[in-house]
């Protein structure tokens, strides 16, 4: 579940660094684009929202999924690990 809140930080630190730089475009532009440009911004931080609502709700709604996923790859890189190890061991 870490991992996967830590993908959604990344999206929306990422979305917030695209509205930063509407922001720069808009106080840089003449006011057709501003307006234009000032719209798209609304729209953008409108979708934002909503797809942090429903990654929020998917995540909460699917938490013991993630959870089996998450302890299926613990597991395999545990087996991955202990085949390295009978290898090497029995290559000395």
């Amino acid at each position: 579940m870490e991992k996967n809140k830590g993908k959604a930080e990344e999206f929306f630190s990422k979305a917030g660094k695209k509205i930063d730089e509407l922001f720069s475009e808009i106080s840089s532009s003449n006011i057709s684009e501003k307006l234009e440009l000032k719209e798209r911004l609304q729209e953008l931080k409108r979708n934002k929202e909503s797809l942090e609502k429903e990654f929020n709700h998917f995540t909460e709604d699917n938490k013991e999924v993630f959870k089996d996923i998450a302890d299926s790859f613990e597991e395999s890189f545990e087996d991955i690990k202990n085949i390295f190890r009978k290898k090497k061991n029995q290559n000395g």
